[in-house]
């Protein structure tokens, strides 16, 4: 199993951090796109680091043109010397148009459309001559007519996906695939990993050409209550959503999601913590001491080619947030 691990906070502590993680032994690292720009984050903790591999989980797709985006990540690959991997998502209808301002339209097929016209730029960079018209984007000019460079390779793409649709998107055209953090082991074996293999049977491709990393929420604590209730909250917070509403039912939970969102609606965090019961947190997430975390990682051994390590936080103040993150490093980080 290979193991990676989020780098965030103020910029000026990205660099610090990758290079942190990188002596750890970590095999990649991963900037999130909220407050900034998780290319610029990541762009920081390459100039950091050496050897680590390190990615966008994710960038947000739809706001930008494919066009840029892959622009940026050929430079970012460059950067690197062939490290990074560029991850995208489609994020929510509501934060593409309130905060985007840009339309929320069939995002599985606009997805996979995307990352078509991505390695159409980066073919034409190569010196390929290639267009692409499809039904939500038209490149016909897809690189300025430089000096090609024909030894460069695609940089690996991962998309985000919870559901089987995006999930066979996946199987179809990227590298990887994100799981959600409460995506449990039996959700990605029995939902997320068949759809990977249609996806790829589809277009003559095999499954394990799409890599599956799952994103474990993890807290880690010898005081078990504190382990759990934090990791209770974070599951309660996503479990808010609609999206993720597949994922309860699996576990025969969906019943509970009306009164999670009055919950969250009431802001009463301790409602939350108790709407999830212990069998289902311990189904999707891992809270315990250094040693029963190691234990329990085992259940994501044989479903997840890599897990990125993440802690609650939604809840938990800032220095616990940071204690936990130093406890991941230590139970999950293999230093050289």
């Amino acid at each position: 199993m290979e193991y990676g691990i989020g780098v965030g906070g103020p910029l000026r502590m990205i660099g610090p951090m990758a290079k942190m993680v990188e002596d750890a032994g970590f095999e990649s690292c991963w900037a999130a796109e909220t407050v900034n720009t998780a290319f610029v984050a990541a762009g920081a903790a390459i100039a950091a680091t050496e050897r680590i591999k390190v990615g966008t989980a994710i960038a947000l797709a739809f706001p930008r043109s494919p066009t840029i985006t892959a622009m940026t990540a050929w430079d970012l690959d460059e950067l690197s010397g062939g490290r990074f991997i560029c991850g995208l998502g489609s994020q929510v209808k509501r934060v593409n148009e309130n905060r985007f301002s840009v339309p929320f339209e069939h995002p599985a097929p606009k997805l996979k459309e995307y990352a078509e016209v991505m390695r159409t730029v980066w073919a034409a960079n190569r010196g390929e001559d290639v267009v692409h018209e499809g039904r939500f984007y038209n490149v016909t000019m897809p690189t300025f007519h430089g000096r090609p460079q024909p030894d460069r390779k695609d940089v690996p793409i991962y998309i985000a996906a919870v559901g089987p649709i995006m999930s066979r998107v996946c199987g179809a055209v990227a590298d990887g695939l994100f799981g959600h953090p409460i995506a449990s082991p039996l959700y990605l074996r029995e939902v997320v990993r068949p759809a990977i293999a249609e996806g790829a049977e589809s277009v003559g491709r095999k499954a394990e050409e799409c890599n599956l990393t799952a994103s474990p929420l993890i807290s880690i604590s010898d005081d078990l209550d504190l382990a759990r209730s934090e990791v209770k909250l974070q599951i309660a917070f996503y479990a808010t959503t609609r999206t993720y509403k597949q994922i309860l039912a699996l576990h025969g939970r969906e019943h509970i999601i009306g009164d999670l969102r009055d919950a969250f609606g009431a802001r009463d965090k301790g409602r939350m913590i108790d709407l999830i019961d212990d069998e289902l947190c311990d189904a999707i997430a891992v809270a315990g001491n250094p040693a029963e975390v190691k234990d329990r990682i085992g259940d994501w051994d044989g479903v997840a080619d890599r897990l990125m390590v993440s802690g609650p936080w939604y809840g938990p103040s800032p220095g616990r947030v940071m204690e936990n993150y130093q406890a991941l490093v230590e139970v999950f980080g293999s230093p050289r």
